[in-house]
């Protein structure tokens, strides 16, 4: 495939754009390699996430054009792009040094209600700003969930590769397959085909939740979330239960009301942050120094 013949010929010290000096490999995806990369225009590191794509003038438009709206707090959106030699297209991030949820879940298993909550809300803030802009993500798991590091624990979580949204003709940009989700993240209408639609995104943020509450695995596609562990207190897990409603109309009407009706558990994360088991819960740098100085 004429992607990987472009991505394969990159190497550390290559300078892409003008601009944008290859380091070390630190992803790698069905269409796309992500690499760590020195800016040298803005005088900082960054994730330099390589994808293939025929059109690549006009997927910088869409790029242009999503990217700017979409900024947000607990969002990863591209500050910068260009096209490779090859007409492919290079997307420069912020580089989120933490890990994700997921290597957070495998590190740790099942996460403190208050944590887990925090988490959510923050989910739940990125939600509320991309569907209010018309955008539908459609790919929220916990491996999309982006983490700070932070030697207290205390998460920051930025909801990342929703392929800059979806183009005119609803392909997405940045990812692969035919696939619109992850099976146990979507929704049961999208599995009748449904039209994408908030609540979708809603389910799939209920069901992350279900995980860190839970610290079972994926779950399986259709199921409910069952009876919450004992330490999780009622209030949280009917808002998990009420994000992850089976018809979507049972759902929140937004993501907006589910983070009010989630403040209402008032839960409070203490610091340092702890694991059920007491252990202390720390988000550490995984990525750690560049292999060269910029």
């Amino acid at each position: 495939m004429r992607m990987f013949r472009t991505i394969r010929r990159v190497k550390a010290g290559w300078v892409i754009g003008g601009r944008f000096v290859m380091l070390d490999r630190i992803g790698i995806g069905g269409t796309s390699r992500v690499w760590r990369a020195w800016d040298q225009r803005e005088g900082r590191y960054c994730a330099a996430k390589l994808v293939r794509q025929s059109a690549g003038t006009s997927m910088l438009r869409v790029v242009r054009e999503r990217a700017l709206r979409l900024a947000h707090p607990h969002i990863l959106t591209p500050y910068a792009w260009c096209t490779t030699e090859d007409d492919d297209v290079l997307l420069a991030m912020d580089l989120v040094r933490g890990g994700s949820l997921e290597t957070l879940l495998g590190d740790y298993g099942r996460l403190p209600p208050a944590y887990a909550a925090e988490v959510l809300d923050q989910m739940l803030a990125a939600l509320s700003h991309i569907h209010t802009l018309g955008v539908v993500h459609r790919d929220v798991k916990p491996a999309n969930v982006l983490l700070e590091p932070s030697p207290v624990g205390a998460p920051h979580a930025r909801l990342g590769d929703f392929g800059i949204a979806l183009s005119g003709d609803g392909e997405r940009l940045t990812t692969t397959g035919f696939a619109v989700g992850t099976p146990g993240y979507l929704a049961p209408e999208v599995l009748d085909w449904a039209p994408p639609g908030p609540a979708q995104d809603l389910y799939a943020a209920g069901m992350v939740c279900w995980r860190m509450l839970t610290g079972k695995g994926d779950p399986e596609p259709r199921q409910w979330v069952g009876p919450p562990p004992l330490d999780v207190p009622p209030s949280l897990w009917r808002v998990v239960a009420h994000l992850c409603a089976q018809r979507p109309q049972d759902r929140p009407a937004g993501a907006a009301t589910a983070r009010r009706a989630l403040s209402a558990c008032g839960l409070r994360l203490d610091f340092p942050v702890r694991t059920v088991d007491g252990e202390p819960l720390q988000i550490f740098d995984h990525l750690g120094p560049p292999p060269t100085s910029a």
